[in-house]
């Protein structure tokens, strides 16, 4: 891409791909000066706007990341749920709401939804103190579950949006209460239906046995961008394998062929759940599991903000909400276990299966104080 980039010095798209893989190998500052100087020569690209606005986020600078990751457009063109929602009510840019009703409404990934959702109240209050009225609408796969946290929430796909006058991306929420990182909260906000969490409670404990329940997710959707980079082979997890008295739960379902893989190499994997619900079902399961190992997929978030423990396997360059480190403000639960090489999954399975067994010794210590302490007679 240099090599074109000496024939087209001023091509703002080849600097933009620059940036990128720049950005892939972790050279976020270089990519960030790379991007400007992409914007500068492509000053209508919507991509490489959108590339430094989450390289902004990734560092904290939300003041200039949120207006600029406004610019982000649909892939999917007039079929995307951005066009059609906007031909329901046009985009809200900061007009009076007195009087109006402003829908925000399911946009990117179902994770940017459950990490994002959690605003919700907070910009429907500040409707509410505009004189208007704000809806939230997901789509049907997260309905169940996140109407025990918004109860008055609709249904995206169904719902008859004919009596709205404005709509607000889900992502752009962040931007209308000017939400700063100091400003994030990393407690728990979802839960799941007790009687589903007992349902699977039960089925874990059906087999007698006091192993530890470990709900598993090894890749994301293969349409992502970043899928190559964040999802890992099933011949990693093989370290996983030799741990004792562990059962793992895949959550992420349609994954049958790795399974069966898995169980050839001799892992004590479960069969694949059947979910009425999706996500309602996923959150009870996940709820119900001693701990969550997973990759950047829509479970991690979901585990988060259920508040379960989760060992996160984050990939070298990563989605820029997990920074550059190994700490983030998103979710009190999560432990990021982060790649020190592109592509590099060993050294983090090595440090799953450590924490898994620290966490398999903690559960042993407390019973066998108690099968060796004294006995007292009253």
């Amino acid at each position: 891409m240099r090599e074109a980039a000496r024939h087209r010095p001023n091509d703002g798209h080849v600097t933009g791909a620059i940036a990128m893989y720049l950005n892939e190998q972790s050279r976020h500052a270089e990519a960030e000066a790379m991007y400007r100087l992409a914007l500068s020569q492509a000053p209508n690209a919507s991509s490489i706007a959108v590339d430094l606005a989450e390289l902004e986020l990734r560092r904290g600078a939300w003041r200039d990341g949120w207006p600029r990751f406004e610019r982000r457009v649909s892939a999917h063109g007039e079929n995307s749920v951005v066009t059609r929602m906007e031909r329901a009510g046009p985009r809200w840019r900061g007009e009076s709401l007195a009087g109006k009703r402003v829908v925000v409404y399911s946009e990117l990934g179902l994770g940017d939804d459950i990490q994002f959702v959690r605003y919700f109240p907070r910009f429907a209050e500040s409707v509410r103190r505009n004189s208007g009225e704000a809806l939230l609408a997901v789509r049907s796969t997260l309905h169940p579950l996140i109407r025990r946290f918004a109860p008055d929430c609709v249904v995206l796909e169904t719902h008859d949006f004919s009596t709205v006058d404005y709509t607000v991306r889900m992502m752009s929420m962040p931007f209308w209460i000017g939400l700063l990182p100091d400003q994030v909260d990393g407690r728990a906000y979802l839960d799941a239906a007790p009687e589903r969490i007992g349902m699977w409670r039960r089925m874990l404990s059906a087999g007698g046995t006091n192993a530890l329940h470990v709900g598993l997710v090894w890749a994301g959707s293969p349409t992502h961008r970043r899928d190559a980079q964040r999802s890992m082979p099933v011949d990693a997890l093989k370290p996983l394998w030799r741990l004792p008295n562990i059962v793992f739960h895949p959550v992420a379902p349609g994954r049958d062929g790795d399974i069966a893989a898995m169980r050839a190499a001799d892992a004590r994997i479960a069969g694949l759940p059947e979910y009425r619900e999706h996500f309602h079902d996923s959150a009870a399961l996940v709820s119900a599991l001693d701990v969550l190992v997973t990759v950047d997929s829509s479970p991690l978030h979901l585990a988060g903000a259920l508040g379960k423990p989760v060992l996160a396997m984050i990939d070298r360059a990563s989605h820029w909400c997990w920074g550059e480190g190994e700490t983030q403000p998103w979710y009190d639960s999560v432990r990021l276990i982060r790649q020190r090489e592109p592509g590099d999954w060993a050294p983090v399975v090595e440090r799953v299966a450590a924490a898994l067994s620290a966490r398999l010794a903690g559960r042993a210590a407390p019973e066998d104080q108690q099968a060796s302490a004294p006995v007292i007679l009253g």
